[in-house]
C-alpha cells in the first residue's frame, strides 16, 4: 500500500496543504472544527506522520533528550513517568540515557542527541560542570543541580531538611541522625544537610556519609546499612533515634533493616525520607517523606521546552506524614 501523504489528507478534508501543515506544527492557529475534520480524515486514511521528513522540512523535532545519573532510585523513575505523561500532551517523545563515566563520553551522548535535532535536553547527571553546559548550543533544563546560566528546576532543599529535623524533635527523638550517600556542596541536595543540621544544632546529632549507599539495591549498600544501624544501636543504647535519609530508597533500606533487627517503628526509631516517591508509599510501613512535588518538576521541565528562559525554578518542599513517624 502506498504511503499516505499530507496532500491526500488536504484533498479529502477540503482544506489547503498549509492548513494541514499547521495542524501538525501549530495547531493552536486552527479552529477546533478544522482540527476535528482533519483528525477524522487522518484516522480514516490510517496516516502515520513521518518524523524524519518533519525534521528535514521544519528543522525541528518533537524529540527530547533526558540524561539521568541512573534509574535505580524511585525519584528518577517517577520523574521519567511524569515527563512522559506531560510530554504526551504536547506530542513529545523522549530519548533517555543514563550518565556516562567521563565528560568526553557524556558530551558524545549530547552530540548524538543534538543530531536528532531535539527540542532540548533535560539533564539530571552531574558529570558536566556549569561552564561545560553553558557552551552547549541546545536548550538545557537541569533538575536538582546548582549554578549556571541555563534553566534549572530545584527543590527547596534547605526547607526540606529543616522540616525533617523539626518533625523528629517534635516527636521526642533523643538522637537526630542524617544518612546520606554524598557530600557535595555544589549539589542542591547539599542544602538538605544544612537545613537539617541547623534545625537540630542544639540537640545530640550526627551526619553519616556513606557512598556505598548510592545504589540502595546493591549488596554493598545492604551490608553498609546493616553496619551503620548496628553502630548507631551500640552508640546510643536505650535512646529514641530519629533518622532523616537523603532519599526514600535509603529510608526504605533502613526500615527493612530495622524490621529484621526487631526495632519498633516509630516507637523506638523514626524515619523520614526525601522525594515522596512511590517507594515511600509501598514500603511495609509507609515512609514519612519530604515531598519534592515530582509532577510539578516534570510539568515545569516540559513547559520550559516551549518557552526556554535561563533561570532557576524553586519548587516548595512539604512534609508528608505517614507510618514511620508519630
Amino acid at each position: 500500500m502506498d504511503k499516505v501523504g499530507i496532500k491526500a489528507i488536504a484533498e479529502k478534508s477540503g482544506v489547503s496543504l498549509t492548513t494541514v501543515s499547521r495542524y501538525f506544527n501549530k495547531p493552536e492557529l486552527l479552529s477546533q472544527k478544522t482540527k476535528d475534520k482533519i483528525q477524522a480524515v487522518i484516522q480514516e486514511l490510517n496516516y502515520s506522520q513521518d518524523n524524519v521528513a518533519r525534521i528535514l522540512v521544519t528543522g525541528k523535532s518533537n524529540l527530547v533528550g533526558v540524561i539521568f545519573p541512573q534509574l535505580h532510585l524511585s525519584f528518577y523513575t517517577e520523574l521519567l513517568n511524569q515527563l512522559i505523561q506531560f510530554g504526551e500532551e504536547k506530542d513529545y517523545s523522549f530519548i533517555v540515557y543514563t550518565s556516562r563515566d567521563t565528560k568526553e563520553e557524556e558530551l558524545n551522548v549530547i552530540d548524538m542527541l543534538k543530531s536528532y535535532r531535539v527540542k532540548g535536553i533535560i539533564l539530571l547527571s552531574h558529570i558536566l560542570d556549569s561552564e561545560d553546559i553553558e557552551k552547549l548550543d541546545v536548550p538545557i533544563i537541569s533538575i536538582e543541580r546548582a549554578g549556571g546560566d541555563f534553566c534549572q528546576i530545584n527543590n527547596d532543599n534547605y526547607t526540606g531538611g529543616k522540616l525533617a529535623g523539626e518533625k523528629l524533635m517534635a516527636d521526642g527523638c533523643e538522637v537526630l541522625i542524617h544518612i546520606n550517600n554524598g557530600y557535595y556542596d555544589d549539589w542542591p541536595s547539599f542544602k538538605r544537610i544544612v537545613g537539617f543540621e541547623f534545625s537540630v544544632k542544639d540537640t545530640l546529632h550526627e551526619t553519616i556519609i556513606r557512598e556505598e549507599l548510592t545504589d540502595p539495591y546493591s549488596e554493598e549498600a545492604s551490608t553498609t546499612m546493616s553496619a551503620v544501624l548496628d553502630n548507631l544501636l551500640e552508640k546510643y543504647p536505650n535512646k529514641k533515634m530519629g533518622v532523616f535519609c537523603s532519599n526514600d530508597d535509603i529510608a526504605n533500606m533502613l526500615q527493612r533493616d530495622c524490621i529484621r533487627k526487631g526495632i519498633k517503628i516509630p516507637e523506638e526509631l523514626e524515619i523520614i525520607g526525601y522525594d515522596n516517591s512511590p517507594v515511600s508509599d509501598n514500603a511495609i510501613y509507609p515512609i514519612t517523606s519530604i515531598d519534592q512535588n515530582i509532577p510539578l518538576m516534570a510539568e515545569i521541565a516540559v513547559n520550559s521546552l516551549d518557552t526556554y528562559i535561563p533561570h532557576e525554578n524553586v519548587v516548595a518542599a512539604k512534609l508528608i506524614e505517614k507510618g514511620t513517624t508519630l
